[in-house]
């Protein structure tokens, strides 16, 4: 009687609450495994589903881009010896970096549908970062340095030292700091200085961290705020004008004296002119009819 009883409450329960039981659940939603190790993304449904539930398991990576895992039953064909079933469960026989990102166990059946997301997650200590710190920076210049490493997994945060001592993500709360204007991003690992001065002088060395393993560092380097060198510059500009002076110089000289070779007259060209004559003359200087030819050419 006391069984009737409870379950009667219990159909009352659901039929005013609207509540379904149909329902996809797992006992890890979040897997973190060293890199090379085997893992398990379990996943279980309610018996409503029916015998015949339809179990697909999909991945999309930290881009998101999608593939199937599990499809009509079994593995796709990059996962093809690579991972195997156990009812809803998938094993991994070895977890890489690649396979980082988040796995959905969908399950169908008597046209219902759940889901459950499972992250996985392969452990892989920091590596020594690689920094770009510049050497020289001029006086109210920006400035900006570069930490990034791309072995660890998760993604490390990165840390910035300058002559030993820890830069602050948010320097205006510490009196040390108050008069510091640099911006530093964890997640990219930048360290921005809007406006240098020479207070910003300094050894600089970075940090990569992640709790897979020990954190590592970067060379540290030095990087020097110089003021700009107006003397430097005025001097350099009155040498170019005194060079530019000399040659002038020189080269008026070199034509006084003859030394450059000078443009020659052009001659007029002869002409010719041809002035044809009668074949035939008359006068008291010859006979009637006879045949002259005379012809001048003047040149």
């Amino acid at each position: 009687m006391l069984v009737s009883g409870l379950v009667s409450v219990s159909l009352l329960f659901y039929a005013a609450t609207d509540v379904s039981a149909f329902s996809v659940t797992t006992t890890n939603a979040n897997v973190r495994v060293k890199e090379n190790e085997g893992a398990d993304l379990t996943c279980s449904h309610s018996a409503d589903f029916g015998q015949d539930a339809r179990v697909e398991w999909k991945f999309s990576d930290l881009r998101g881009s999608q593939t199937y895992v599990i499809f009509d039953g079994a593995p796709t064909q990059p996962y093809s010896g690579r991972v195997t079933t156990f009812g809803s469960t998938v094993r991994f026989n070895k977890v890489t970096r690649k396979d980082n990102g988040e796995y959905d166990c969908e399950v169908s059946g008597s046209g219902k549908f759940g889901e459950v997301k499972v992250t996985l997650t392969a452990l892989v200590p920091p590596s020594p970062p690689v920094c770009r710190i510049p050497v020289s920076v001029t006086t109210g210049r920006r400035a900006v340095l570069s930490c990034y490493d791309n072995e660890g997994s998760p993604p490390p945060t990165y840390k910035w030292y300058k002559d030993g001592t820890l830069l602050p993500e948010n320097p205006s709360q510490f009196p040390a700091f108050k008069n510091a204007t640099f911006k530093i991003n964890p997640e990219t690992g930048n360290l921005e200085f809007p406006r240098t001065t020479k207070m910003d002088s300094g050894e600089y060395y970075c940090e990569a961290v992640n709790d897979a393993g020990p954190a590592q560092r970067c060379k540290a380097m030095k990087m020097q705020v110089r003021d700009l060198n107006t003397g430097g510059i005025v001097a350099g500009v009155i040498v170019a004008l005194l060079l530019l002076v000399l040659l002038g110089l020189g080269l008026w000289y070199a034509h006084k004296k003859g030394y450059l070779p000078k443009k020659t007259e052009s001659k007029p060209k002869p002409s010719v002119v041809y002035q044809p004559t009668s074949l035939y003359s008359g006068g008291d200087d010859g006979e009637d009819g006879e045949f002259r030819q005379k012809s001048s050419f003047v040149v």
